[in-house]
C-alpha cells in the first residue's frame, strides 16, 4: 500500500493546486493534506508523489519554515506598530 500511487485528482477530489510558471516540468510532489477521519475529527497527512530524498525535502521543509516563521513575526510587528 505505501508504494502504490493513484492519480492526485483521484486522491484530492475537487480541489486543485496553484499552477506552476508556464515552462516548468513538475518532476515530484510532497502534499501537506487536512482531512477529517471517520470520526469527523481534523487529522494532517503528507503524500508524495515518490519516495523523497530526505536531506532533500528536508532543507525544502526548513526553509518553507522558515519563510512562514517570518512571515508570521512580520505580521506581529505590523500590529505593535499601531
Amino acid at each position: 500500500m505505501e508504494d502504490e500511487r493513484i492519480p492526485v485528482e483521484q486522491v484530492l477530489v475537487g480541489m486543485g493546486l496553484h499552477p506552476l510558471p508556464p515552462e516548468w516540468t513538475p518532476v515530484e510532489a510532497l502534499v501537506l493534506i487536512k482531512s477529517l477521519d471517520e470520526d469527523g475529527d481534523p487529522r494532517w497527512s503528507f503524500r508524495t508523489t515518490a519516495r523523497p530524498n530526505k536531506e532533500e525535502l528536508l532543507g525544502a521543509l526548513i526553509v518553507h519554515t522558515d519563510l512562514l516563521r517570518k512571515e508570521l513575526v512580520s505580521g506581529w510587528e505590523d500590529e505593535d506598530d499601531d
